[in-house]
């Protein structure tokens, strides 16, 4: 079976950005047997996210926008790898790609994509390239993905100098070999320090049931209640240290605000 990649086309048109793609398609496709699948935002029904919350509190399946977000999502939970592709407008992605990561918003909270392989490509005309790659390899990377170095390009608004034209293609291979090595790599990613400080913190909050209840009972089904970090992984001596005091610190302070909460209701309550 071919390995199968969604890449999701930020961009309103069908232009400069899409054809850096197509040629890392070519280039992926001399490598190996690999299926890509698109979906181009500007065609699909994703209505505005209202930032209601529904998503966060209650569980993305009530969400009271009914489009095509969970086609996007179980595409990119069948694929092997994910491309987000985006031209840079006013130094961000394009509000095509911004309104779909508001939509997958729950996402940062319950992250699932673990075992997947992720690549931002982005276009840019002068500047902002840089920034946006940050961006999007930052949520991909919060979101359980293993994130691979992303590739940013300027492109002409006429017809290329045959220098930046191979300048570009050169990128292009050397993108395609990364994105591949990632993606035929079984191995998971060793969790940094802040990796581990984070997932310790939010796991000690789920613990208390002091946070949201749909985000505690899903890291109770994942099991993560009990686990060193979200898959099975050797940390060092020094990141369970580090895990274990950012833990006991987040008990603390979920202890004291639910105190405070308390002693609020009960104020509330005899007034």
């Amino acid at each position: 079976m071919p390995r199968e990649v969604v890449v999701i086309i930020g961009s309103p048109h069908k232009g400069r950005t899409l054809e850096i793609v197509n040629k890392l398609e070519q280039s992926l496709k001399e490598i190996d047997n690999i299926s890509f699948e698109y979906v181009f935002l500007r065609d699909v029904d994703l209505k505005q996210c209202r930032g209601c919350g529904v998503c966060l509190e209650r569980g993305e399946e009530f969400c009271p926008l009914k489009d095509d977000r969970t086609d996007i999502f179980m595409k990119m939970m069948h694929a092997d790898g994910v491309i987000f592709a985006t031209p840079v407008y006013s130094l961000q992605v394009t509000a095509l790609l911004k309104n779909l990561l508001d939509r997958l918003a729950y996402v940062f909270h319950r992250p699932c994509f673990f075992h997947k392989t992720f690549m931002p490509v982005v276009t840019q005309g002068v500047y902002g390239a840089e920034g946006v790659l940050k961006y999007l390899d930052e949520v991909a990377h919060f979101w359980g993905f293993k994130t691979c170095p992303g590739l940013g390009l300027t492109v002409a608004w006429d017809k290329p100098l045959p220098s930046e034209q191979q300048k570009n293609e050169r990128e292009i291979n050397e993108a395609a070999r990364r994105f591949y090595n990632s993606l035929t790599n079984q191995a998971d990613p060793v969790p940094s320090i802040k990796d581990v400080l984070i997932f310790r913190s939010v796991r000690a909050i789920h613990s208390l049931a002091a946070g949201l209840s749909r985000d505690h009972r899903y890291y109770k089904e994942q099991g993560w209640l009990e686990a060193d970090y979200y898959y099975p992984t050797k940390l060092a001596w020094y990141k369970k240290i580090v895990g274990r005091w950012a833990e006991k610190q987040a008990l603390k302070q979920a202890l004291q605000t639910q105190k405070e909460k308390n002693l609020q209701l009960a104020g509330t309550k005899l007034s």
